[in-house]
């Protein structure tokens, strides 16, 4: 960012002070009792050695990010910033609360200055779209055509990690997805009052209809499962950011949160529900 620019609402500052690691501990009791989150991979994280920690969107995106992070806080501690879409900036409250909780706009500017700083940064390919997921996209990865995660890590000599998270996206059924909002009355107003033009990238981001425990957005107590990979280096990289290598960087990053995605939905599958409340709420 240059000098001249005038900082905008949820761009890094290195004089964020995070919350208490009893605060955060207290804040994802309920997630942790309720969901019973699983770790693995967890000696491929170091506080000492920061990294871009590369995951996946869930359907809505409301059940993403938050247990394993806070289970790296309390346990390596490590506070995880997250570079997040500019949705987050256009709802009012939610707006003004999310940088308190590290979040930051996800701009190249932003994550420069974050990798200069040494901040363990956590980035999701598929933004927006990703967390508007279409009916028969559960754990599909839809990062289009993009490369920056990869061209931030070689310029800044970053070691990439990718955090396979499993069981959010069986929390919830789709009822309604976006193409089918989009192709009704309700997505014809949309259009006609330019809300989706504004606000849903002409309804790429339109959230789906999605339901938990019963009608309700209540998600089931499904586990949860995050595998943390194993630590791909950049610095064979060094210097080249041409389109290849861009890809070639890409490609192997997918690659393993896919791989570790499948290893994960293989071990909840396993696991089973665990107790009879658990699996019965689950059948919901």
């Amino acid at each position: 960012m240059s000098e001249n620019t005038q900082p905008q609402l949820g761009d890094f500052t290195p004089d964020f002070t995070p919350p208490s690691k009893d605060f955060v501990e207290s804040l994802t009791a309920l997630g942790r009792a309720y969901f019973q989150p699983q770790f693995y991979g967890m000696d491929n994280v170091h506080a000492d050695k920061p990294a871009l920690y590369v995951t996946n969107h869930s359907v809505l995106g409301a059940l993403d990010g938050t247990l394993w992070a806070a289970q790296l806080y309390m346990e390596k501690d490590i506070f995880m910033r997250s570079l997040v879409d500019d949705l987050h900036y256009m709802m009012p409250g939610w707006r003004d609360i999310a940088p308190k909780l590290g979040f930051v706009r996800g701009s190249r500017e932003n994550c420069a200055a974050m990798m200069e700083y040494g901040e363990h940064i956590m980035v999701y390919p598929g933004g927006g779209r990703e967390t508007c997921k279409r009916k028969g996209e559960k754990y599909k990865l839809t990062w289009k055509k993009r490369t920056g995660f990869a061209r931030m890590a070689i310029e800044h000599g970053y070691d990439i990690i990718t955090v396979a998270q499993v069981g959010q996206e069986d929390a919830y059924d789709i009822v309604v997805d976006g193409d089918e909002i989009m192709d009704s009355k309700f997505g014809d107003w949309l259009r006609e009052k330019g809300i989706a033009e504004k606000y849903m990238k002409d309804g790429e981001t339109v959230f789906p209809l999605a339901r938990g425990i019963g009608p309700t957005l209540i998600p089931r107590p499904e586990r949860q499962y995050y595998a943390f990979g194993a630590r791909i280096s950049t610095k064979e990289y060094e210097g080249k950011t041409d389109a290849d290598t861009l890809w070639e960087v890409r490609t192997r990053v997918e690659n393993q949160l896919e791989l570790d995605i499948t290893k994960m939905r293989i071990q909840k599958l396993e696991d089973g529900d665990g107790n009879w409340l658990r699996a019965l709420l689950n059948r919901f």
